[in-house]
């Protein structure tokens, strides 16, 4: 018989906002061992993989995913949990609210002295039945999207978190590359964020707490055609994209980052159209071309029109093949989706495009990964 644990429900409690995260995030400390709660792990998991609510008879889960093919599955492997005997457990939540967990055996070989880790087990052909070969690229995406909601919400919790690629694992039924090990916070590994010269405007103040973006995240098709005012760009760069002194708002994949951000400006005040290279290190934009470029992405983008109508558009892109600059297309591109909805506006992750076109928009080199229209949503089309 299987045992089942039912977790406590996922509800905003905390005050902190994505501006307090991004100064002070969970993986900025070495991991330690230590009791934890189980509400803690339960909200932890919630915000890789929850259901925040149901739309088609189905649920919309914490990370986004393409075409709702869904194809990851978290396993929490507890080594120092309160309540919760040592071993590996299989995380469901079917509904808002509703979230448990079933014993499905032993602690993995790879299980270390953490507090617990969650496991990202990857079933790719659930999406790649759907978009082909590309599905793999989705996939790693969403795995990065799962990792860094679950970053996040340690952070809020006071937790210590690092990412790293899993061993050969048995007993699962996909892939697992990724793992998250999660416990109490050892030494800082990563600089205090010190006060720096900027070139962009300071940040609006989240209207949304962290936990209130983490549920109230969709994806956002329809824009009011209404320019963005620049200190708007300047927060979802700020909280997505920047270098913090040692670190972006997510976590480096074995020690470096890989992606480039670059923005096609429509309508923003203060700021020509344009196509924009986004410097991480001084947070500021660089002029590529100047002009109106959306309707070339759009195209681009197999005509999608949102593309067209949004303000802006942040494409990332990376000079290397590696996996993990996909995986970390979907940390950065988290971040995107977070920061827009703490000021109440809205995005949706694009990866079906030209990528040879999209690179001749934008006249660089580089491999496309994802492209970001944000804009003030019209309150239609969001999934």
């Amino acid at each position: 018989m299987v045992e089942t644990i039912e977790l406590p429900p996922f509800t905003p409690r905390s005050k902190l906002t994505m501006e307090d995260v991004v100064r002070d995030p969970a993986f900025r400390y070495s991991v330690n061992m230590v009791r934890v709660d189980l509400e803690s792990l339960a909200r932890v998991a919630f915000a890789a993989q929850g259901c925040t609510s149901r739309k088609w008879w189905r649920c919309l889960r914490a990370a986004p995913s393409a075409g709702a093919t869904y194809p990851l599955r978290v396993y929490v492997a507890a080594m120092s949990v309160r309540g919760l005997e040592e071993g590996l457990y299989a995380y469901t939540s079917p509904a808002p609210k509703l979230h448990y967990l079933e014993r499905v055996g032993a602690l993995p070989g790879s299980a270390g002295e953490y507090s617990f880790t969650l496991f990202f087990e990857e079933r790719p052909e659930r999406t790649t039945s759907v978009y082909g070969v590309r599905g793999y690229m989705y996939v790693r995406e969403e795995v990065g999207h799962a990792i860094q909601g679950a970053v996040l919400e340690a952070s809020v919790l006071g937790l210590a978190v690092r990412v790293r690629r899993c061993k050969e694992l048995e007993g699962f039924d996909g892939r697992v590359e990724y793992c998250l090990d999660v416990g109490g916070r050892g030494a800082p590994l990563l600089e205090n964020p010190n006060p720096r010269e900027s070139l962009l405007p300071a940040p609006l103040k989240p209207l949304l707490t962290l936990e209130e973006a983490l549920l109230a995240r969709r994806s956002v098709r329809r824009y009011e055609l209404a320019p963005l005012r620049l200190r708007e760009v300047s927060s979802i760069l700020l909280w997505s994209s920047s270098l913090i002194n040692a670190h972006r708002p997510y976590p480096p994949l074995r020690g470096s980052y890989r992606v480039s951000c670059y923005i096609v400006v429509r309508d923003v005040e203060d700021l020509k159209p344009g196509i924009y290279g986004y410097d991480s290190k001084r947070h500021s934009l660089n002029l590529i071309k100047r002009g109106n470029y959306a309707r070339e992405l759009a195209l681009a983008c197999l005509g999608q029109e949102w593309v067209e109508e949004a303000p802006i558009n942040i494409v990332l892109s990376t000079s290397e093949s590696v996996e993990e600059a996909e995986v970390e297309a979907g940390l950065l591109g988290h971040c995107i989706y977070i920061a827009a909805t703490s000021i109440n506006l809205g995005t949706v992750a694009i990866g079906a495009f030209y990528d040879d076109e999209v690179a001749s928009v934008l006249g660089i080199s580089e491999r496309p990964l994802y492209v970001f229209p944000v804009g003030r949503p019209t309150g239609a089309s969001t999934s």
